[in-house]
């Protein structure tokens, strides 16, 4: 039974199907992974690989996946549970928030299955419409900042950290997904076409990145998982020998920080 009472006090609601399938994919995030690793064979997923790009990120980098899964799940048990007791002008952007978030945690455990049956170009296409979801994501957060600001410190702090998390690493991961499925169909990854290549793919995330941080007020979970990627990156290329993209990744990084600090600073955020 749902009981509303006058405006200002408590209204609690029965869970809804799409809270209780946020919970349920978030946890399907945290063991989808592993039962991959173990039963299936995904070349996309193994480390050092024959033939990949330089720019790929060093192995250390992918563990901040661990994080953004348990941020995930955090957040939409939350949701949940702050969607029963939540005011009416709560309660449509806790709604549009999970709507989007189906998607992206949906499409996690997709892009896992894909990596195994098809890891060349449909992992790329997964990844688009997740990524496609978290722009919806954070469009209705930024839309909804003064409404969010009002909730308690850990919705709050859940829900800024979990999609700025996902959405900086994703901005990365899906450029480099684009190079690694070339590179699966046999694009040059070395030489003067596999560097100019991936020095437009750096060039390509550093420009979504800013644009990113430029719309949310330099969100500063997204600007440091940017930035986590694209140090992986500079090492990645340093090791496989390449300077000059290890340098490109570095200016990326350096991109970043500084439209972070000035897009911060011009709107004067705390958080």
């Amino acid at each position: 039974m749902t009981m509303t009472t006058q405006q200002g006090s408590t209204t609690e609601r029965r869970p809804t199907p799409a809270g209780t399938a946020l919970v349920v994919l978030a946890v399907g995030q945290l063991v989808s992974g592993g039962l991959v690793s173990v039963f299936a064979d995904s070349p996309i997923m193994q480390a050092d690989r024959p033939g990949e790009p330089a720019i790929t990120p060093q192995g250390y980098a992918f563990a901040i996946w661990g994080l953004i899964e348990v941020l995930s799940l955090g957040l939409a048990l939350w949701l949940t549970w702050f969607r029963r007791r939540a005011d009416a002008d709560a309660v449509p952007v806790v709604d549009a928030l999970t709507r989007a978030l189906l998607v992206v945690f949906g499409g996690f455990t997709v892009w896992l299955v894909a990596s195994v049956v098809e890891p060349r170009w449909a992992t790329l296409a997964v990844f688009l419409v997740m990524g496609v979801a978290l722009v919806a994501a954070l469009r209705v957060a930024v839309r909804a900042r003064g409404e969010i600001r009002s909730w308690s410190r850990l919705g709050h702090g859940l829900v800024w950290s979990t999609l700025g998390l996902w959405a900086g690493w994703s901005t990365v991961a899906l450029w480099l997904n684009l190079t690694t499925a070339l590179a699966f169909s046999g694009a040059p990854v070395a030489g003067t076409v596999g560097v100019a290549g991936q020095l437009a793919v750096l060039a390509g995330a550093t420009a979504t990145a800013v644009v990113v941080l430029r719309r949310t007020a330099g969100l500063l979970p997204y600007a440091a998982a940017v930035v986590w990627a694209l140090v992986g990156a500079v090492l990645g290329a340093a090791d496989a020998g390449q300077p000059v993209l290890a340098a490109a990744a570095g200016v990326g990084a350096l991109v970043v920080v500084a439209t972070a600090v000035l897009t911060r600073a011009r709107h004067n955020r705390s958080l």
